[in-house]
């Protein structure tokens, strides 16, 4: 299919109504334009024939994307995200779907656990004694327009599917209380928190990718930006200085000096796991310390906020969901997800055992202590059944009776109100809230690199 084709298919004003809602509706926050999802929907049809007719007579336009910083921690600049309208993320999501497509068959979205599951077999392999791991500076941030536009061009041709993506990359992004000021047009640069953000920043390495994995006696991994490479000590100069050739002189980045590397031995940090000395007898993976730390936090946070308001409902709903995490219209979110390759169980009996402790601590009383689940079994139905259990909710598994029970006792909606509204507003409804709390399990894996 040309890539005219595929825009056109994409454009289709059905395909546009699924994009919004499956994708968009029940994580609809406003823009800039201060437009909210009860205020896009009164008009869905006539936003949706905007964007076809647009982009493809050329006039589309972004509004400026909205500035939201993320803390990264004491001592350390805050992320950048940008929020764009929900107009604006239908289109970047059907760009998303342009991109991905056209690249599918040279870029490969692998999960984190993948690539811990492929690192843990080159390191068992015994063909690797040593690790480097890269440090890109600022690396979104550094992302060159005209290179990436280039990688771009090579396999895109059509004007219109061009004009979208330049249009996004010098898109300012702008703090509400500027909305009126005329921004500086970034140069260099790709926006954080938007659907094509990946998809761009693996475009912009695949040459990195392509090169440094074809080495002998080199073993590369990548998760956007988080580079680790696995080699002998006989060749890990000619590797460094390879990639830093790649990195530094082709694509005008800039990595730091001091990197992280070592034997294997030493252990290493990436993606959130750690590779460490587990006993005596053997090397494998772990928790951060630090990740480890949050997630404990974060069940405190929960334990406190039950001792304040007494509601059995909503303890059981925050703890439960934050033990075993939550499958949301098929993405999986939660702490054991994105640590379902560690090696040491240890480290799931301690959790048990210290969210027992919590109980004795707050005076959980022992028939609502009976209803918390456990990270130990939470674990294993994720590993032998792949997620598919009864044990772990699965928002596509809840009658509607169920959705509107939770609904009314934990996000306190008056049920009458719910009995008059149609099953497929209940649906969206429930998808809306249960979002915003699964988003609340991100909290524990953020910062991972």
């Amino acid at each position: 299919m040309s890539n005219s084709d595929l825009l056109s298919e994409k454009l289709q004003l059905k395909h546009l109504r699924d994009v919004y809602n499956l994708k968009i509706s029940h994580k609809a926050n406003p823009g800039l334009d201060r437009m909210n999802r009860n205020a896009f929907e009164k008009n869905l049809d006539e936003h949706l024939n905007v964007i076809n007719y647009k982009i493809h007579n050329g006039t589309y336009k972004f509004t400026y994307f909205k500035e939201k910083l993320l803390s990264k921690g004491k001592g350390k600049l805050p992320r950048v995200i940008s929020i764009p309208t929900i107009r604006d993320k239908i289109t970047l999501s059907v760009l998303n779907e342009i991109l991905t497509e056209v690249f599918k068959d040279e870029i490969e979205g692998k999960l984190t656990q993948t690539i811990i599951d492929e690192i843990k077999n080159a390191v068992n392999s015994g063909e690797y004694n040593y690790f480097i791991k890269i440090d890109i500076k600022n690396f979104y941030g550094n992302i060159n327009h005209p290179i990436i536009l280039k990688k771009i061009q090579k396999k895109i041709k059509d004007k219109s599917v061009l004009s979208l993506v330049e249009k996004a990359l010098i898109n300012p992004t702008v703090t509400e209380g500027k909305r009126n000021v005329e921004p500086e047009v970034p140069s260099v640069g790709v926006p954080q928190g938007v659907s094509i953000s990946n998809i761009l920043a693996n475009i912009y390495l695949l040459e990195v990718d392509k090169r440094i994995g074809s080495f002998k006696g080199v073993k590369y991994f990548r998760y956007v930006d988080d580079i680790l490479i696995l080699c002998k000590t006989s060749n890990k100069k000619r590797t460094f200085k390879s990639i830093e050739n790649e990195l530094c002189n082709k694509l005008k980045l800039a990595i730091n000096s001091k990197k992280d590397e070592g034997l294997l031995t030493k252990g290493f940090d990436y993606l959130g796991y750690a590779y460490k000395k587990l006993n005596e007898y053997k090397y494998g993976f772990s928790v951060r310390p630090n990740n480890l730390l949050k997630l404990e936090t974060s069940i405190i946070e929960i334990f406190s906020e039950y001792k304040k308001n007494k509601s059995s409902e909503q303890f059981l709903w925050d703890i439960n969901n934050r033990i075993t995490g939550f499958v949301l219209e098929d993405n999986k979110y939660g702490w054991l997800f994105f640590y379902s390759q560690i090696d040491n169980v240890a480290i799931l009996y301690h959790l048990d055992w210290f969210v027992n402790k919590m109980c004795g601590v707050y005076k959980v009383k022992p028939a609502l202590q009976k209803q918390i689940k456990r990270f130990v079994k939470a674990y294993f139905e994720i590993i032998m059944k792949r997620g598919k259990s009864a044990y772990i909710p699965n928002s596509k598994e809840f009658p509607l009776d169920e959705k509107k029970r939770i609904l009314q006792t934990i996000y306190n909606i008056n049920r009458s109100e719910l009995d008059k509204m149609p099953n497929n507003d209940v649906d969206k409804l429930f998808k809306r809230k249960v979002y915003i709390s699964v988003k609340e399990l991100e909290k524990d894996v953020q910062n991972i690199s």
